[in-house]
């Protein structure tokens, strides 16, 4: 994005990278769901990330070397590199429950959500540094590294045959498995709607509000994003250390994230306090990624192992482009309302969540049992 629009000098053209790789996903997951499984895991993840590395070369030769033609050649190696990487979540998803055992698929997804929220807050922040102050070629570099040694890493993961042979086997049509399975279908349903309320936690609408609310700079819009994410890895960190409390009162958790969001935003819209809106901030993050870690953890358990991979890629299809008609949903309605209520509109949003799963039998009273499995 940062190179295109030094090139072009167009917010429109920098934007169409985020469009071009919305667009990959949602064709990946289309793919995805009916043809990953026949793939080996471990291999087609190490295949997903050496492909990215050399995807990401080739996009730093374009846009160094090629002038002519040079916005859809870019768009092209984009839309190719969103396409594969729609793969990698899913894959990823299948593996866990392949690598450890079924009494710790909660303690494994809490630890990685610790991680990968560690490295979201200094990704996102040095990120930003790295482009302004590295040459272009030396951003391309850390990013070939990246990806190659993340291939690596995957290569060295050894499965035992028989599960390798179970990852590979046909599965049933992922669609028809996201619609026909409760749990499936609640989740989803859940996700849909509570993606529209989770927008205004996005960059633009948080610099918004602290400007027009809280009366602050952008060093505040600064101080409050990073608040959500200490939380998050708090979040993460107290389910690792709670996770037999959790495993008891999975669908409880669930309908007490969207409980604890709704009220925690409506009273986030309601205060002008900027100190108290980091406090309020920090306090979503635990319970939200609390959340997070029980649904990945139900998912897990009530699919089988031969269709997880192909099930989560076509829960991507749907909620990748929803994602982004949210952003110009909610974006639109800010646009004619004041912030302020478009954060009460959230509330209402996570509060229809909470009654969503306080109706749904299935969710709410799910029981993980870490000795039995529950595949559907």
């Amino acid at each position: 994005m940062v190179k295109v629009y030094q090139q072009t000098d167009s917010v429109f053209s920098s934007s169409l990278v985020l469009a071009v790789m919305a667009l990959g996903s949602f064709f990946g997951g289309i793919l995805g769901s009916k043809y990953i499984h026949r793939f080996p895991l471990t291999r087609l993840l190490t295949g997903i990330e050496w492909s990215r590395a050399g995807l990401t070369v080739l996009l730093a030769l374009i846009l160094l070397h090629v002038y002519s033609m040079q916005i859809f050649l870019t768009s092209v190696v984009l839309f190719v590199i969103a396409l594969i990487g729609a793969w990698y979540q899913p894959a990823r998803f299948a593996l866990l429950p392949l690598v450890v055992s079924k009494k710790e698929y909660m303690k494994a997804n809490g630890m990685l959500n610790m991680i990968h929220q560690l490295f979201l807050v200094a990704g996102w922040g040095l990120g930003g540094i790295i482009a302004a102050v590295l040459p272009f070629y030396s951003v391309i570099l850390l990013i070939f590294i990246s990806f190659s040694l993340s291939g690596e890493c995957i290569r060295r993961i050894r499965l035992q045959a028989s599960l390798i042979a179970a990852e590979t086997s046909k599965p049933e049509p992922a669609w028809r498995r996201m619609i026909q399975v409760p749990v499936i279908r609640n989740i989803t349903s859940m996700d849909l709607l509570e993606s529209l309320a989770n927008v205004v936690w996005a960059s633009a609408f948080i610099l918004a509000f602290t400007h027009d609310i809280l009366g602050k700079g952008s060093e505040w819009w600064g101080f409050i994003n990073a608040s959500y994410w200490v939380g998050g890895i708090v979040g993460s960190w107290m389910a690792v250390m709670i996770t037999p409390f959790l495993e008891k009162r999975v669908g409880y958790m669930i309908g007490l994230s969207a409980l604890s969001m709704s009220l925690l935003t409506f009273f986030f819209a309601l205060n002008s306090n900027a100190v108290l809106a980091l406090v309020i901030c920090m306090f979503m993050g635990p319970l939200y990624q609390v959340r997070e870690i029980c649904q990945e953890t139900v998912l897990q358990d009530v699919i089988s192992p031969r269709e997880r991979a192909n099930v989560m890629a076509a829960r991507n299809a749907v909620l990748t482009p929803w994602s982004a008609m949210t952003h110009l949903m909610m974006g639109w309605l800010a646009d004619r309302m004041d912030i302020q209520s478009a954060y009460i509109l959230a509330a209402i949003l996570y509060g229809l969540t909470f009654l969503f799963v306080a109706f749904q039998p299935q969710l709410k009273n799910y029981q993980y049992d870490v000795g039995e499995r529950k595949t559907v």
